[in-house]
């Protein structure tokens, strides 16, 4: 039987002490003592016992066996305690909003949400949080060469739109249901706005000159038949879509079930 154990008395002239499981042990070094470390009291041991519960091997155990048992022990109760959350989770919110959810972050902060190819540079790539660094950086065309920034203000917005498909279930209003138009009505506000950063950056943020207008219009025309979607813009889009969808369903139901019922017409007197 194999158990831990701590020595209690070192075997100095007598049999050695250890206790193990509450119960204490004596023990002699001759056949029994592993380690090559000498005994001292405090020190962490392995015990093997046998069937009349008599000592017959002792190895001291390292620091470094007793810390990596410790951290298995603290990522063992991390995992227990995280599926535990996942579980609540699952159960509060269910897995379609939770996968609609993960889509939107994985959209919004991994994948390439436009491109653009531009003579000699070759193609950028921007995701939609780096998109909003660019929005929010008071000289566009900084983000352009791919310098790190701030989303600002954006990047809370953001925040709050993610949330606002769940905020119906801490809410109990039936208006609280359109939250979930909340990613849909920021991408297509972003959009609009990235748009008008993107022309900035091509024109250095130089008004259009009348006399060169038209030529001006081409050369932005131009640049931006050279900006493309990427697969964040798609799955984030149709994430979005999902949960405008759900939230306009649950907000009609909601309006359908609260209306009054129509009157009934006086019966004629007999």
């Amino acid at each position: 039987m194999k158990m831990r154990g701590k020595l209690l008395r070192e075997p100095n002239g007598g049999p050695g002490l250890l206790m193990a499981q509450g119960q204490q042990y004596k023990f002699s070094l001759e056949g029994v003592w592993k380690s090559q470390a000498a005994p001292k009291a405090g020190q962490d041991l392995d015990v093997d016992l046998d069937q009349n519960m008599q000592v017959v091997s002792l190895s001291v155990v390292t620091d470094s066996q007793i810390a990596k048992e410790q951290a298995e022990q603290a990522m063992a109760k991390v995992k227990e305690q995280g599926g535990k959350i996942v579980g609540q989770a699952v159960a509060k919110f269910g897995v379609p909003n939770l996968v609609a959810a993960g889509c939107l972050i994985v959209g919004w902060l991994w994948l390439t949400t436009a491109s653009i190819a531009l003579p000699m540079v070759g193609k950028m790539d921007f995701s939609f949080w780096q998109i909003l660094q660019m929005i929010n950086a008071s000289n566009p065309a900084e983000i352009m060469d791919r310098a790190s920034g701030s989303a600002g203000i954006y990047g809370f917005i953001a925040i709050v739109a993610l949330l606002g498909p769940f905020v119906h279930y801490f809410w109990k209003d039936k208006r609280a249901v359109l939250g979930g138009l909340a990613p849909l009505l920021f991408m297509i506000v972003i959009a609009i706005m990235a748009r008008s950063s993107f022309m900035n950056a091509f024109t250095g943020g130089a008004s259009i000159s009348p006399d060169f207008g038209d030529m001006a219009k081409q050369a932005q025309a131009e640049a931006m038949k050279a900006i493309s979607l990427g697969l964040g813009a798609y799955l984030s889009g149709l994430a979005s879509l999902y949960f405008a969808a759900i939230a306009a369903k649950q907000f009609l139901l909601s309006r359908a079930v609260t209306a009054p019922a129509p009157a009934k017409p006086d019966q004629a007197a007999a």
